[in-house]
């Protein structure tokens, strides 16, 4: 009974681990000191005193095999993008690591889940799911849309399905071939079934970016809130992510 109740609670923990607030605002910055983020990770000034820690990683995952191994980094997750300064540095990580071992286009995972109440089949006539609030940042720190506002791809978010699996994630489609920048594609966003890292498409699978608060040299943690600020709770899934179909 009591290995039941252990393994029943780690369970819950691995679960709980991938759910995300939308409520709050952001957090307040540590008691003093200077943020210092991670070996490798790149520090960011974000509004209202925040800050964030972001860095890429090579790898062909799904959405929640990304989101595991970012949370292997010591508390990190995949993170989402504010600005534009930000979407300026993981561009540029993306094309160094795609020169670097030779590949010209791929999708790049970045932490935002469709929101509950447009995970249905009417989405399209609901007037809270258009493309500026269809999605929701899930590292519980970025905030904002003015990402949708302007970086979706031609045509996205769109409602497609790969067997079962319908396109809650969303990836940043990055390109260095020439013919791929002359059509304005790269360093817009798409939206992607979440277990199918492959898929139909000329931007497959190849990096995620994850994010966490820095460490004050004081000691203390930056605290996070942040979501889009429309609220409720996204459970995006356990430890293990589902099969392709």
């Amino acid at each position: 009974m009591k290995l039941f109740l252990l393994s029943t609670v780690a369970l819950f923990v691995s679960v709980y681990a991938i759910g995300f607030t939308g409520n709050g605002g952001g957090g307040n910055g540590g008691n003093g000191g200077t943020p210092e983020c991670p070996f490798a990770y790149k520090l960011f000034k974000r509004p209202n005193g925040r800050y964030w820690c972001m860095k890429y990683f090579p790898g062909n995952e799904t959405f929640f095999g990304a989101e595991k191994i970012c949370r292997c980094q010591g508390g990190a997750s995949l993170s989402g993008i504010e600005n534009y300064k930000e979407l300026s540095y993981v561009l540029g990580e993306s094309e160094k690591s795609f020169e670097s071992i030779g590949i010209k286009t791929g999708g790049v995972w970045v932490g935002a889940y469709r929101r509950k109440d447009c995970r249905v089949e009417n989405m399209a006539t609901k007037p809270e799911c258009t493309k500026e609030y269809q999605y929701q940042w899930t590292d519980r720190n970025t905030m904002g849309n003015d990402m949708w506002k302007t970086r979706w791809t031609e045509g996205a978010p769109h409602n497609n399905k790969v067997g079962t699996h319908q396109e809650f994630c969303v990836q940043l489609q990055v390109s260095i071939d020439p013919a791929i920048l002359n059509k304005n594609l790269t360093g817009f966003f798409d939206n992607r079934v979440c277990v199918h890292p492959d898929g139909e498409t000329q931007f497959p699978t190849e990096g995620f970016v994850c994010g966490r608060p820095p460490k004050f040299t004081g000691g203390s943690y930056y605290g996070a809130g942040g979501g889009n600020g429309v609220g409720g709770m996204i459970i995006i899934g356990a430890g293990k992510p589902t099969k392709k179909p």
